[in-house]
């Protein structure tokens, strides 16, 4: 499955990037959801609440059961890193659109 997503660098550039999604986690020591894709140096970080983070992971489950190709995670901002790098941003809520 693909995943398209507006990404912020460290600058807060942001960017359109389309990208294979293997997974997601949560990362309880900086409440954050943790996308893992096929870029091997750098995460993909959604700061949200636990509560927040179980209804994402509840949308992409659907989205799987449902063989979606692709999902649009909209106007949720996913902070882009080097890997194992923190940030400090408000929490997100994440809206998947099915493409």
């Amino acid at each position: 499955m693909y995943i398209a997503m507006q990404t912020a660098d460290s600058n807060g550039t942001l960017n359109t990037e389309i990208c294979t999604l293997y997974g997601i986690r949560y990362d309880t020591r900086y409440r954050s959801a943790i996308l893992s894709t096929e870029h091997m140096n750098h995460d993909y970080i959604i700061p949200m609440t636990p509560t927040d983070y179980e209804d994402a992971a509840k949308q992409i489950m659907a989205a799987m059961a449902a063989k979606v190709h692709m999902i649009n995670l909209g106007s949720t901002i996913v902070s882009r890193g080097r890997k194992g790098e923190a940030r400090q941003v408000q929490p997100q809520k994440i809206k998947i659109s099915l493409k």
